[in-house]
């Protein structure tokens, strides 16, 4: 069961806080073009990300950016809810504000320094703070709303970078223990390898264990199946080659090793719920309306 107790949003950013009661594992593993600032009030969680495991709890904070393939699950035999906010800006919102304040450099900041965060009683109070008057402002939306948010979430921005700099990230949960060891060096080698058909008999070879225990402590660490893994990998290529590429879908789908076009498409629409055509259609219209505007148009100021 949960609940939403708040949802709220603007122009590239968006405020959630919601509570869950019970165990939860999220459904779907994923990535997208949103910064996550995860805040968690109440509870704990854990957090697989960049091949390994991490566990947070209350008071920590977590820093998600874009493109990072993730998921989050309750921590093993724990049946306790949690009570998280999460604050999301969109990645063309964070490159703004870099334009605004090069020397900040926030993009690079988030982008390099993401994991989970320890915060100290000073830093609570000032991300409940901004919590606090980010939803004040979503809802009042009075005059120069926008205004305020932006120079809200800047301002604790510049604060936080001084803190992660100087702060230790939690470092991966059970590096010591060979389960975790060995599931963390077999998504080390899908995600290197993701542009290679790997098959289940490959990895059971290589690292010397039976498919069936394999594909146990993957799932049970993870949260992800071997094809998941491998899939999503894949996509997020895909995802990059359309947006940086000229090649074609079905060069791309052959580049990834899908065996079909029609599995392709179909497992770029799980992750992206757009098409692979529709997805460089949009990318070409956004370009497009983004030089209109630059030709007639000053650039806003904050």
């Amino acid at each position: 069961m949960e609940k939403v107790t708040y949802f709220g949003e603007t122009d590239g950013i968006s405020l959630e806080q919601m509570v869950r009661y019970g165990k939860f594992d999220m459904r779907v593993k994923h990535f997208h073009m949103q910064y996550e600032i995860f805040y968690i009030v109440e509870g704990e969680r854990v957090f697989f990300f960049n091949n390994r495991e991490y566990v947070a709890h209350s008071g920590d904070l977590i820093l998600i950016p874009s493109n990072l393939i993730h998921m989050t699950r309750s921590v093993d035999g724990s049946t306790e809810g949690h009570n998280r906010i999460i604050l999301y800006i969109d990645r063309k919102k964070m490159e703004y504000y870099d334009t605004l304040f090069p020397s900040l450099k926030l993009v690079r900041l988030l982008d390099n320094h993401y994991g989970v965060y320890h915060l100290d009683r000073e830093q609570q109070v000032l991300i409940l703070e901004l919590f606090r008057r980010l939803r004040y402002a979503l809802t009042d939306r009075g005059h120069d709303y926008k205004t305020g948010i932006d120079l809200d979430i800047l301002t604790w921005l510049f604060r936080l970078k001084t803190y992660i700099l100087r702060q230790h990230k939690e470092v991966p949960h059970d590096l010591d223990n060979p389960k975790n060891k060995t599931v963390y060096e077999i998504a080390d080698y899908l995600s290197a390898h993701c542009e290679n058909q790997v098959s289940l008999d490959d990895l059971s070879a290589r690292f010397f264990l039976s498919k069936s225990y394999l594909c146990r402590i993957f799932k049970e660490i993870t949260g992800y199946t071997i094809s998941e893994y491998n899939n999503i990998h894949r996509i997020r290529r895909a995802k990059r080659y359309l947006e940086e590429t000229d090649m074609s879908i079905t060069e791309i789908a052959e580049a990834l090793g899908f065996e079909s076009m029609t599995y392709f498409e179909r497992t770029f629409k799980v992750y992206m719920t757009v098409s692979p055509l529709k997805y460089r259609k949009t990318l070409n219209t956004v370009t497009y309306t983004n030089n209109v505007k630059a030709e007639f148009t000053e650039r806003p100021m904050l």
